[in-house]
């Protein structure tokens, strides 16, 4: 028997004043699915009408943030593998029950908070991480990086996740072929359907270099949309000009040896690699003589930390490490 329930009883449960009876009558009620857009507009209707109610926003927001993460909770985890099969997203009628509390803080004008929409995953300064997302996608997200994802799940025809700092992706096909898209900013994301690639976007550049499948890179110039084309073994980069440039046939793999604790420089000019261990490691490194910055170094090096790697550097350059303080510099003294 279908349980019919009157505005003015959900209106009376909305306002704390219905009766035990009332209120197993309601809820069995709202956990009816067909009942969602009925609940919805009497929902809407009763905020309209009720002004003098003032929430305490920042405790609901918080409690919908726990009720998420509760149902759906990507697991992150440093350098471990898998351990099995995911459960699903969410189950029984419980999803639109959440998706309702969201267009309720949405009518509320929340939905710019960045917290709702996203859940954030960001490493430390010499941290590294493993995220496995419910799709069945891999990230290992590099060191003083963040990935945020929907808090909600992947919707509609687009899986999309937002990229700060740098990560390796080996994204999973679905039945629908559905599309994945990293996006660094509003004016650069790439696009893939199944692949292994690697993404670079901190504040010195953008790079992407693709392992295997092929990815699309969509990008704004002058308010002109661009894309370009990306093959295994392609690198790509974002030039002064705001224009993609590629690099055919490069060794990819050794994009993401970080994951490994290891980093491979081939002719790289001090200057990038000090670079990098300030991205990385948070360590600034200053030089004796703005000379030595253009010099290269070639070499694959096993470190574990900024220290082991800026000892590495200076017996390869034949330089001395000094510190004072926090500073770090090499010297030819």
């Amino acid at each position: 028997m279908k349980t019919t329930i009157s505005k003015y009883t959900l209106f009376e449960y909305l306002a704390g004043r219905a009766t035990p009876l009332e209120r197993q009558l309601i809820e069995d009620w709202i956990e009816n699915k067909e009942n969602a857009e009925t609940f919805h507009q009497w929902l809407m209707e009763f905020e309209i009408k009720s002004p003098q109610f003032v929430p305490d926003q920042e405790a609901a927001i918080m409690h919908l943030m726990r009720r998420l993460d509760s149902d759906f909770n990507p697991t992150a985890k440093p350098d471990v593998a898998e351990a099995g099969p995911k459960a699903s997203f969410f189950t029984g009628n419980r999803f639109w029950l959440i998706a309702a509390s969201v267009a309720l803080l949405v009518s509320s004008g929340w939905w710019f908070r960045d917290a709702l929409q996203y859940k954030s995953y960001q490493t430390a300064y010499g941290q590294t991480t493993n995220i496995y997302l419910e799709d069945g996608s891999k990230v290992a997200l590099n060191s003083n990086s963040k990935l945020k994802i929907p808090r909600i799940g992947f919707s509609g025809n687009v899986r999309e996740v937002l990229l700060e700092g740098e990560a390796e992706f080996s994204v999973s096909h679905t039945i629908d072929d559905k599309r994945f898209v990293v996006k660094t900013s509003d004016a650069f994301q790439v696009e893939v359907l199944g692949t292994t690639f690697s993404v670079f976007a901190r504040p010195r550049g953008t790079k992407v270099a693709l392992t295997s499948g092929s990815v699309r890179i969509g990008y704004s110039k002058d308010n002109l949309r661009k894309e370009v084309m990306m093959e295994p073994g392609d690198l790509a980069f974002l030039d002064q000009a705001g224009d993609v440039q590629l690099e055919k046939k490069q060794d990819v793999k050794t994009f993401a040896t970080w994951k490994e604790q290891r980093y491979m420089f081939n002719a790289t000019s001090v200057r990038e690699i000090l670079a990098m261990i300030e991205e990385n490691f948070g360590q600034k490194v200053t030089l004796s003589d703005s000379n030595i910055a253009s010099r290269t170094i070639t070499g694959n090096f096993k470190t574990k930390n900024a220290n082991e790697l800026i000892r590495t550097i200076s017996e390869v350059l034949d330089m001395k490490v000094g510190q004072n303080g926090n500073t770090i510099y090499l010297t030819n003294d």
